[in-house]
């Protein structure tokens, strides 16, 4: 496998490692070699059937190139019976690469909205058209495709793809921690963001980049906050990855006082955050299937966002939440106001939501879904 998932080497606990080790365990062997910028990190023998091998590259561009080579090492010394990659650009050129010197089925997953998506396009012109074309090109010389949305699967076999080669699923991170975090802990978080018990809480998790239309999210909140002055909208996540000042966005929206911005919370934390929420609600312009979405159903929220790709994924209008028409903020502000102040409603379409996400996007089946695909493109062989 290559990756630039850099905390498989570098935290113990990451989710990504721990995912990866189970993997591991179930497939025989996996070794991943994995982009880390100019650590000095050892290669790592994580279990008799786990090993990461860290590039320790100063930039990306000569990530590509370590990686190749010491993939080239391992290819030599155990003959891999598959190839996979992260994402169709740079892990994925990688892997086109390695692919023409050994003949072993390539697996190139895409993780995210990304080909000929053109929001996602228009944020870099330039760099985003060449790694367009470099998708673009990478997956159509990979063995299969795996992608997390349906719409990226039929974008795939509308350039010629073979439907039994692509396979659509997400990253399953629904469990039952969600649904059932301790009362201490609820409290613990209730504390430390500073939350009375009777507030009306709006929550958003993530990182705050522009995709993400947090100051879309702003707006929405002003015009719900103006309805319910006891409403807060609290996001969870790192607010220098924004590109605006979002204090200031806040301040000049005169909704400061009613916003609560955190940090990023650990992951086996995030449960007591969730359960202080009465709604979710995501703006974003596009998503791969966004996984707060599947957290938050697992903790029973109901959910409200945009219909964008990836986020109609999940969003089942009036089942587990509600999916209005992309720019309908008056709509969406309606919509949360509602479930604030309406709480058997909110629970009916949070525990719709609940018993999907515990059934779709569970951990369990997220390692049955990739061990097939992983078994199944080796079936398939080389194209």
């Amino acid at each position: 496998m290559i990756s630039l998932d850099s905390s498989m080497a570098t935290k113990p606990n990451s989710n990504a490692r721990l995912r990866h080790i189970e993997y591991a365990a179930h497939i025989g062997k996996l070794t991943v070699v994995v982009y880390t910028p100019n650590q000095g990190l050892p290669t790592q023998h994580l279990s008799d059937h786990f090993t990461v091998i860290p590039t320790n590259s100063p930039n990306r561009m000569r990530f590509i190139t370590d990686a190749i080579r010491l993939a080239q090492q391992v290819i030599r010394a155990d003959a891999p019976d598959l190839i996979t990659t992260q994402d169709p650009f740079s892990t994925g050129w990688v892997g086109w690469w390695l692919r023409r010197q050994v003949a072993v089925p390539l697996l190139i997953q895409n993780h995210c909205y990304f080909i000929d998506n053109q929001a996602w396009l228009a944020e870099r012109p330039l760099r985003n058209r060449l790694m367009n074309a470099l998708g673009k090109f990478t997956s159509a010389r990979a063995d299969a495709y795996r992608t997390v949305n349906h719409h990226e699967r039929e974008t795939w076999l509308q350039r010629g793809g073979d439907p039994r080669r692509v396979f659509t699923h997400a990253l399953g991170t629904a469990s039952e921690a969600f649904a059932h975090p301790t009362e201490e802990a609820i409290n613990q978080a209730r504390h430390t963001l500073n939350l009375a018990p009777d507030d009306l809480v709006m929550l958003w998790v993530g990182y705050p980049v522009p995709f993400k239309r947090v100051p879309l999210l702003f707006e929405v909140f002003k015009r719900v906050s103006a309805r319910l002055p006891q409403a807060k909208l609290v996001l969870i996540g790192d607010k220098l990855k924004s590109a605006v000042d979002l204090d200031q966005l806040a301040h000049s929206a005169g909704i400061h006082e009613r916003v609560v911005m955190y940090g990023p919370v650990p992951h086996h934390e995030l449960p007591a955050y969730y359960a202080l929420a009465q709604a979710y609600v995501i703006t974003s312009a596009y998503e791969g299937v966004p996984r707060v979405l599947m957290e938050a159903s697992a903790a029973g929220l109901p959910l409200v966002g945009f219909d964008r790709v990836g986020v109609s994924e999940i969003i089942q209008d009036g089942i587990n939440g509600y999916l209005l028409a992309e720019g309908d903020i008056d709509g969406m502000a309606e919509k949360l106001a509602h479930l604030l102040t309406h709480s058997a409603e909110a629970q009916q379409l949070g525990a719709s939501a609940q018993q999907q996400a515990l059934e779709r996007f569970s951990a369990t089946r997220n390692l049955e879904n990739v061990l097939a695909m992983w078994h199944q493109t080796v079936e398939l062989g080389t194209r």
